[in-house]
């Protein structure tokens, strides 16, 4: 018996609700079990509706990750989220690919891997730059403010 796609898409909704409120009781293991259940179950949906929820538990799992210092898998789970959705334009999802590119720029810095990370937040502002929404420029203008002060501080060394 299959669900219908709106009782499969209030399933996929409480599962990764349900990652989020076990993340915020600290049960980062048992939040990482949620999010992998919502990629496995739904992760090849196409309508936007469940591709905002494959992206938060995408997203939400890189963090966790991050947070048990797990770092490699941390931008495993990220670059997942990057490639699959990088040339989405809903304004979500674009929020989502850019906050992974951040995070997957610290987590390599974070690893001792600097040209990695640097690569990483020129993409982002490259790709995300030019962009006018509010939380996605609040996103990207730390990142650009970072990259012109290290420039600074490199071409004072020359």
């Amino acid at each position: 018996m299959t669900l219908s796609t709106e009782s499969a898409l209030e399933t996929a909704r409480r599962i990764c609700t349900d990652g989020i409120t076990l993340t915020a009781q600290n049960l980062h293991e048992e939040a990482l079990l949620r999010y992998d259940a919502v990629l496995e179950q739904f992760g090849l949906r196409r309508k936007i509706e469940f591709t905002q929820v494959l992206t938060t538990a995408m997203y939400n799992k890189g963090v966790i990750l991050g947070t048990l210092e797990r770092s490699e898998e941390s931008i495993a789970a990220y670059d997942v989220l990057i490639n699959r959705f990088a040339k989405n334009t809903e304004l979500v999802i674009a929020l989502s690919v850019a906050r992974a590119m951040r995070n997957k720029a610290y987590r390599l810095n974070v690893l001792e891997q600097s040209d990695k990370s640097i690569a990483t937040y020129e993409a982002m502002i490259a790709q995300f730059g030019g962009n006018a929404d509010p939380e996605i420029e609040s996103t990207v203008t730390p990142v650009k403010a970072f990259l012109a002060e290290r420039q600074a501080v490199l071409d004072t060394r020359k």
